[in-house]
């Protein structure tokens, strides 16, 4: 039982002050413990009483209560401060959290792979909300697909939101390890699992697992580079749940088009629930989809180092 202690030593001081005892503060230094401490504790406890008019029975009583004090005061007890440092540690952290900035340009994600504020401001959307609404109401716990995590900035969004079974990917692990992993302000719980894959061969993987069962299914599935619609929808019909489950991603606005995105709202069949061309007051550009043979430029490979999938 957590700080029973403190308790334990006011029913003990309100016993002995209920027979007219009181049990003086005792100063102590680094020679006085143990049995030293509990024998002064108790010489302070009779030495208020004329012992010839108590009976045997009341000073055995009194002793044993002034041994429960003595023990009490000595034993250590976790305080409320060092309990709740250690339940924070307990939640997900990255250290790149905090350290998007709103964007002055249209590049949404950098080589840092922190994007914009204005991307995770999305992320935080009523939609996700209302999900996870949806699976506390049926008791469930809710389950976030989190693409291209990079820096695990998207991840500690999903997990404050109330996420807190996610799987995050990424191609590259180099950023994930950076923030998350050997900072010693990272922290990831047991119920992250961090892959470094990209997405077609994390689906793969997903499928000879799960099977398409019903308990691998994700509630909220989050890309953050720019994908094909087709891309979307396959993971909105395959790994989302079938009752309340969305994906959001920054779709092209034609395919195989890496310089223009509409980000959209999926549900389960691949219906568009919301769209938007442009994210806050910017027309943002994604990274664009590493796997794709039509990916060109110093974020494709070969450049970058992706070897894609044969």
């Amino acid at each position: 039982m957590k700080h029973t202690k403190p308790v334990l030593c006011c029913i003990i001081f309100c016993t002995i002050s209920s027979t007219s005892a009181f049990l003086s503060p005792v100063k102590h230094n680094n020679d006085v413990y143990g049995h030293n401490m509990n024998m002064m504790l108790s010489s302070k406890l009779f030495s208020r009483y004329d012992h010839n008019s108590m009976s045997t029975t009341d000073l055995q009583r009194r002793f044993f209560l002034s041994q429960i004090v003595a023990t009490a005061l000595l034993l250590p007890y976790p305080s409320i401060a060092s309990e709740s440092i250690a339940n924070e540690q307990l939640k997900f952290h990255s250290a790149a959290y905090g350290q998007e900035e709103y964007t002055n340009s249209i590049v949404a994600s950098r080589d840092t792979n922190i994007s914009p504020r204005e991307v995770y401001d999305t992320i935080a959307s009523d939609y996700l909300k209302d999900v996870l609404n949806a699976v506390s109401k049926e008791g469930g716990v809710a389950r976030a697909l989190d693409v291209g995590a990079g820096a695990g900035v998207s991840t500690e969004v999903l997990y404050r939101l109330g996420f807190h079974q996610i799987d995050a990917l990424d191609w590259s692990g180099k950023a994930w390890q950076r923030y998350v992993v050997d900072d010693p302000s990272g922290y990831c719980p047991s119920t992250v699992n961090f892959y470094e894959l990209d997405d077609e061969r994390y689906l793969d993987l997903w499928k000879s697992k799960y099977n398409n069962a019903q308990e691998g299914l994700f509630d909220v599935i989050i890309f953050n580079f720019a994908v094909n619609e087709s891309k979307a929808k396959q993971f909105a019909t395959t790994l989302i749940n079938k009752q309340h489950g969305i994906v959001l991603a920054p779709i092209n606005t034609m395919n195989d088009y890496w310089l223009k995105q509409n980000y959209k709202i999926m549900d389960s069949e691949g219906r568009a629930l919301w769209s938007t061309a442009d994210v806050g007051a910017w027309s943002v550009q994604f990274q664009p989809d590493v796997t794709q043979d039509t990916c060109a430029g110093v974020w494709c490979a070969p450049f970058n180092g992706f070897q894609k999938k044969r």
